[in-house]
């Protein structure tokens, strides 16, 4: 397969394939709390994020077990060593002080349309309406279930495929491209983005899907689960808003830190997966 053939299967159709089965397990999962609520199934959006993720894992694990390398990448995951747990939970921590930043610049721009579509996502956020039951369900769902599928998907599939051209800076971009299209909504796209970036960066520096799937939990957690649990009281978020903001410092510092041991540490992966790569030429095209 030629060169050009390979960039537009692993940045294109790739991550197509992925973004359309994400969309097609969304739609299964509204279809089936329809058929369990009836016309008022959007009254259940915690259902609807619970059954997708479930169902959205299971299938990922199927494909990827199946191993089709031709088209999608396959995941690098290992239990990770102590700096990549801490890589990680300081990556999670920064992206939330990114999006405490981000919401800061967004809400303080006085241009008509993007004040719109911040009331259009504050209201998509309001869960003061919901059962406790399907508020539940939307913490598990968000939490933990939607940050593994979109992990699978967007870092340990598309972003995978991509590094396989030997692109790191190319795949970090793109891949977190798809990763904030895919949310739609204008204001998420924008954080999304920018956490797909980070989210990308960990991936690359650790070659460990099991440390972007820890840190998008904790960003969800941090970010939206606690909040629709609890009253946090204001001391509380300012300290976590302060410990946030640290913590972009402390990623940066991290982030090259990693960097320059990348190759060190992940030599004899690559020197391996070279020479497997030459004896069998057609199966990673």
């Amino acid at each position: 397969m030629s060169f050009r053939r390979r960039i537009a299967v692993r940045f294109f159709l790739g991550p197509f394939i992925c973004i359309i089965a994400y969309f097609v397990i969304m739609f299964f999962a509204m279809l089936t709390v329809a058929l369990v609520e009836g016309e008022n199934y959007l009254d259940h959006e915690g259902m609807i994020y619970l059954v997708e993720g479930v169902s959205g894992v299971a299938v990922c694990v199927i494909w990827w077990l199946i191993k089709k390398k031709y088209v999608l990448g396959t995941p690098a995951i290992s239990s990770g060593k102590a700096v990549d747990w801490t890589y990680a939970a300081v990556s999670a921590l920064a992206m939330l002080g990114v999006a405490v930043l981000y919401f800061y610049l967004v809400k303080n721009l006085h241009v008509s349309a993007i004040q719109k579509s911040l009331e259009d996502y504050e209201e998509m956020m309001d869960t003061t309406s919901i059962s406790n039951a399907d508020l539940y369900m939307n913490v598990i769902g968000t939490c933990i279930f939607v940050p593994v599928l979109e992990e699978i998907l967007f870092r340990g599939f598309i972003m995978q495929g991509m590094l396989e051209l030997k692109k790191p800076f190319l795949a970090i971009i793109v891949s977190a491209l798809y990763f904030g299209g895919m949310h739609g909504q204008p204001i998420q796209v924008g954080y999304a983005f920018l956490a797909g970036l980070m989210l990308g960066a960990l991936y690359y520096l650790t070659r460990n899907l099991i440390m972007t799937i820890f840190a998008h939990i904790i960003f969800n957690l941090l970010g939206s689960g606690i909040y629709m649990l609890y009253d946090i009281p204001e001391t509380a978020d300012h300290v976590l808003t302060m410990i946030e903001f640290a913590a972009i410092a402390a990623f940066a510092v991290i982030t090259v830190y990693m960097a320059f041991k990348r190759k060190e540490r992940f030599a004899e992966v690559e020197e391996e997966t070279g020479d497997i790569k030459k004896m069998l030429p057609g199966r990673h095209t």
